[in-house]
């Protein structure tokens, strides 16, 4: 009887630990929903990001000198380099979605 109490205790103490390692259980992180114009930053990351329009966001660095934006739009996609000014940029990819 004690061998099943036992097994029993030390399994259950394992599935408990396999779950907590796993995340299972956890919250989900809230979703951002970004409205017209407006720019979610991560201070920590130097990263931001700016919904344009409806349909076109623009993501990068949160100084314009020297840094690499992504825009995103409904069937475009835009990798673009700007120089230590940033005044002048120069598409480093550029692709149709």
């Amino acid at each position: 009887m004690l061998k099943i109490g036992l097994t029993a205790t030390i399994t259950a103490a394992c599935c408990f630990a396999i779950a907590a390692a796993a995340g299972f259980g956890a919250a989900a992180p809230p979703v951002l929903n970004m409205k017209l114009h407006e720019i979610i930053s991560l201070k920590s990351d130097n990263f931001h990001c700016q919904a344009l329009t409806t349909t076109q966001v623009a993501c990068g660095a949160n100084a314009l000198g020297n840094s690499t934006q992504v825009y995103f739009a409904t069937h475009a996609l835009a990798v673009v380099k700007f120089d230590k000014t940033g005044k002048k940029g120069t598409v480093l990819f550029n692709a149709k979605r």
